[in-house]
């Protein structure tokens, strides 16, 4: 469950980076969704821990 934002963001990322730029917009649009589900599964794991505090 932790890690459900990533293939998510990158999924969808990735498919409104085709719609804008085609095949080098859907690299970059999945990259970018890649990079953002990281960052917000790191914020989803700091917040579960504060809240076993």
């Amino acid at each position: 469950m932790g890690c459900l934002p990533l293939p998510l963001f990158m999924l969808l990322g990735c498919g409104i980076g085709y719609a804008v730029g085609a095949r080098s917009g859907a690299v970059w649009g999945a990259g970018t969704g890649l990079v953002l589900g990281a960052i917000l599964t790191f914020v989803l794991f700091r917040a579960m821990r504060r809240a076993n505090r």
